[in-house]
């Protein structure tokens, strides 16, 4: 009894199988996309045969700073990395140009004045300014103060040096000739001295005009 039914069991998985077997695997059917070309630029131009590109030179690679590790984690306006303690500054306020001050020289204290006695102002000069040649003597006299007969005779050569310088006692006195060497004016004048020798008033002033 046990026979039969194996029997039957195999006969049924043997018709089973049959059955699978018999249909075909389905497989699936791949779907074509539609491809469209990407439209070139208006201004692009074919590459002509035969043509190579220029090799580009491609610069090399630089390092770049580890900012984490300095403590930078911003960088300026200008890509420059700064310290991060850095503050900016005031801009630099234009320095003015030195300017020399004038100085004013310092002046001794100007020399005090005092009048000459009344008595001076009576000496004065006689006759007017003579004309003689060269190495013409000539003679000079001035109004003498009342009570002095010393008097200091000075003469000046045209060029304005002193040519002569002489005490002499009353009203005048005569020239020599050889102080007279070259045409000009020579100029001359008297002064009264005390029974010292020195000058006590102003002197008074005459010329003498020497021509060919």
């Amino acid at each position: 009894m046990r026979k039969w039914w194996f029997l039957i069991l195999l006969v049924a998985a043997l018709v089973l199988a049959g059955c699978n077997g018999g249909k075909k695997s389905e497989k699936a059917t791949p779907t074509a996309t539609a491809f469209t070309p990407t439209p070139l630029p208006p201004t692009w131009t074919a590459t002509p045969p035969g043509f190579i590109p220029s090799p580009t030179n491609t610069p090399a690679p630089t390092a770049t700073p580890d900012l984490a590790a300095q403590g930078v984690t911003t960088l300026p306006a200008a890509g420059t990395p700064l310290p991060p303690t850095w503050t900016p500054g005031k801009r630099p306020s234009a320095t003015p140009r030195f300017t020399a001050t004038p100085r004013n020289p310092t002046l001794g204290p100007a020399p005090t004045w005092t009048a000459q006695p009344e008595y001076c102002y009576t000496l004065s000069v006689v006759g007017t300014n003579p004309q003689i040649k060269p190495d013409e003597s000539v003679t000079i006299s001035w109004v003498p103060i009342a009570g002095i007969d010393n008097y200091e005779v000075t003469v000046r050569h045209p060029g304005g040096g002193v040519i002569l310088q002489q005490a002499v006692r009353g009203s005048s006195m005569e020239l020599p000739g050889s102080l007279f060497t070259v045409a000009g004016a020579y100029g001359w004048d008297v002064r009264p001295l005390d029974n010292s020798g020195q000058p006590i008033c102003f002197p008074v002033s005459g010329e003498i005009i020497v021509s060919f």
